[in-house]
Parts: structure tokens; C-alpha cells; sequence
């Protein structure tokens, strides 16, 4: 019964913003990428992938240098 509720709610929500879903998402660090790039005066710095509960993931800005 749960997963309908959260199916009904999502569409409702789908329709007020496009691309939301009324569930919450969580995303959780996974690993980590050294980047070459000038960063606050160091030769690179660090992205985050950060891997989501609806299957999406994403690289975040961790901290110059690495």
C-alpha cells in the first residue's frame, strides 16, 4: 500500500514541478576523482561521486588539492 501512496504522491507532485517526486532522494559519497586544474593556487583538486537512491549520480566539488 505504501509504494501506491508514494506513486500517487509522486505524480501529483510531477505535475506541480516536473522532474520531482514527492519521496525523498539520498546520495551518498562512493568514491573520490583527482582532477588536474589550477584550484586556489594548487594543481588540482578533488570531485566526489556521490550515487543516489533513484540510481543517479553525480560528481561534486570536493577540496583543492588532492
Amino acid at each position: 500500500m505504501t509504494k501506491v501512496l508514494q506513486a500517487i504522491a509522486d505524480r501529483l507532485v510531477e505535475r506541480l514541478v516536473p522532474g520531482a517526486t514527492a519521496h525523498a532522494v539520498t546520495c551518498r559519497n562512493v568514491g573520490s576523482q583527482c582532477v588536474p586544474g589550477s584550484c586556489a593556487g594548487k594543481p588540482n583538486y578533488t570531485h566526489y561521486r556521490m550515487s543516489c537512491s533513484d540510481g543517479s549520480w553525480y560528481w561534486a566539488y570536493g577540496h583543492c588539492g588532492c
